[in-house]
């Protein structure tokens, strides 16, 4: 498995479970209708059924190929935390609360289910998704699971 399709299945995981309603009955059951075979192909064709979930996905996957391409030249890819407390002339607001579909969570979401999936890969670990009752809530139960597991052997 190439890190481009790690990276696509990546971005429609986080994607599910970015999303705040259960996916309608006529995508969910499209979802259920995709086999262990299933392709990149398959998976962008599902992104495409619901708007919300295309627009997540897109969003993930944009950050992830700038996180890809940061991490393979080897820098840094946390934002210089010195420089923005010392940088008094910005007129970014900070905002302390979180949102579900906020990308800054991404990079903690991505850790920790990472070292989760590894082991098995994600196309196991999507392949449960797409054959659960609601996609959605399974993957909040998963990813979340895997982000307690890693938090507790931190």
């Amino acid at each position: 498995m190439n890190d481009t399709q790690d990276e696509i299945f990546q971005a429609f995981i986080v994607a599910l479970f970015q999303q705040t309603e259960p996916l309608p009955a006529d995508v969910q059951s499209e979802f259920n209708k995709t086999d262990e075979t299933f392709t990149i192909n398959d998976i962008l064709r599902l992104t495409k059924l619901h708007p919300p979930l295309l627009a997540a996905y897109q969003k993930n996957r944009v950050w992830l190929k700038n996180h890809s391409s940061q991490r393979s030249k080897g820098l840094d890819f946390v934002p210089n935390a010195e420089f923005e407390n010392n940088n008094t002339t910005t007129t970014e607001t900070d905002n302390t609360s979180s949102d579900i579909n906020d990308l800054t969570n991404l990079p903690e979401i991505i850790k920790n289910f990472e070292a989760k999936v590894q082991p098995r890969g994600f196309r196991e670990f999507l392949r449960k998704l797409l054959q659960a009752k609601d996609s959605v809530q399974a993957s909040r139960d998963r990813i979340l699971l895997s982000i307690a597991d890693g938090l507790a052997h931190e």
